[in-house]
């Protein structure tokens, strides 16, 4: 926005203040409120706007009642037309500078102005002169009227040129401070400078409060796989920006090495909380670009020393995700799944040869039996209920619970048989690598 622009705008306000000294002594008349100017739109702000929220401290209530006051003074000297010369509204842009490097987001700050035009509209419209000529009355508020909405259109426009001037300036050394913020807290590591500090405090992100880490990948490979993945991970990065509410939820995003990481803090159950919402927006379940997403979150941790553990239990919780579960909270996880996935190879070496045999032996007998143990453990030792879900005859299933009998040795009437013979052919099938995408939630 040029000066130009500026000053042309000026000289015709103050030239229309100049024929309505009504609305020039109103305006004149505001010159010692501006805290409580501040004070109204401030408390407007915190209650309308959720980026506020997680921004307000004390530094950013100085910056904001100082601008607030600035703005007074700028519109009480165009009011009386005593115009320096210089640039009246490069105090716009120092503010819209600070804002974008204490990364609060523009919508907000656009949004604060039109709180302040609602509240200077108000202030100025109960402050008409009682018993003034009707005429009078109504040209001066229609004069200010006019004034209030091309002023705030003018500054906003300013504010937004120069955010996005001062955002390309420091997207680079942002993006260095952001990830290695990031990558700091997955370590465990409390927040170093003042800046990170600072970052910390703006995303909502704070030590006494119940954290927890996302993980989200994409299985596609191919040619176009890394630009088709990265596309679809900041497609995730954005919608879970849109879906988690800013009033009760900080976080912190980052996208590297081929995953999306996302470190989520609520005042309790962070977790859990983002289970339901990521499940209720469906996301998981989307291609996103044709890439589809598996997600897995953490248990909560109230320590950023306990980060790594998070960050740790979602790798984990992803690894059990698959086609019909595609979002995994560690919680969820079936804990005798996780044991015989997690088994080392001294227990691989305890699988009986008699599993090897069931289920290496690819003929339909072996299928068949290995089938049947798993029904009739679904069927709860029900014959009847086994033989339903195999559609087979009850004595069918007799024969082959004996037939599993006299090949293992072991009882499958009973539950430390069934669950022993499960367990092992379940681990053979893990170390065959041929069911590392199932999951038993």
């Amino acid at each position: 926005m040029t000066n130009a622009v500026s000053d042309q705008l000026i000289r015709r306000w103050s030239e229309q203040f100049r024929k309505d000294s009504v609305a020039a002594r109103i305006v004149a008349g505001l010159r010692d409120r501006g805290d409580e100017i501040w004070q109204h739109a401030f408390d407007l702000l915190q209650r309308e706007s959720s980026e506020y929220r997680n921004a307000v401290d004390a530094e950013f209530a100085r910056e904001s009642k100082a601008h607030c006051n600035t703005l007074l003074q700028t519109i009480v000297v165009i009011a009386g037309g005593k115009n320096s010369g210089s640039d009246l509204f490069e105090f716009v842009r120092t503010h819209a500078a600070w804002r974008a490097r204490h990364r609060v987001p523009l919508i907000a700050s656009l949004h604060a102005y039109r709180l302040a035009h609602r509240t200077y509209w108000e202030i100025t419209r109960d402050a008409l002169p009682k018993g003034a000529n009707e005429k009078q009355a109504i040209h001066s508020l229609t004069m200010l009227s006019d004034f209030w909405m091309e002023l705030f259109d003018h500054v906003g426009a300013v504010l937004a040129e120069a955010h996005a001037v001062e955002e390309g300036r420091i997207v680079a050394q942002g993006t260095q401070t952001y990830q290695a913020l990031v990558t700091d807290l997955l370590h465990g590591s409390e927040p170093r400078s003042a800046e990170a500090q600072r970052l910390c405090a703006l995303c909502g992100i704070r030590p006494d409060a119940a954290m927890a880490v996302l993980v989200a990948r994409t299985n596609r490979a191919g040619d176009d796989g890394s630009t088709a993945a990265e596309a679809a991970l900041r497609s995730f990065a954005r919608h879970v920006e849109q879906v988690l509410p800013r009033a009760t939820y900080g976080t912190l995003i980052d996208i590297r090495n081929g995953e999306a990481v996302v470190i989520a803090c609520s005042e309790t159950d962070a977790g859990r909380g983002l289970t339901k919402i990521m499940r209720r927006s469906g996301f998981a379940r989307r291609a996103a670009g044709a890439q589809p997403v598996t997600i897995g979150i953490s248990l909560d941790v109230t320590e950023i020393s306990r980060l790594p553990l998070a960050l740790e239990e979602a790798y984990i919780a992803i690894e059990f995700t698959g086609a019909a579960h595609s979002l995994m909270h560690f919680a969820d996880i079936d804990l005798p799944e996780f044991l015989v996935r997690r088994a080392d190879r001294a227990a691989v070496r305890l699988i009986p040869e008699w599993a090897r045999r069931l289920g290496q032996n690819k003929d339909d007998q072996s299928r068949e039996l290995c089938r049947t143990i798993q029904a009739f453990a679904d069927s709860n030792f029900n014959v009847k209920q086994t033989a339903r879900r195999l559609n087979i005859h009850t004595n069918t299933v007799y024969f082959r619970l004996n037939r599993i009998t006299s090949l293992t040795g072991i009882n499958p009437r009973t539950y430390s048989g069934t669950s022993r013979m499960l367990t092992a052919l379940r681990l053979l099938e893990i170390q065959n690598g041929r069911g590392h995408g199932h999951s038993r939630e």
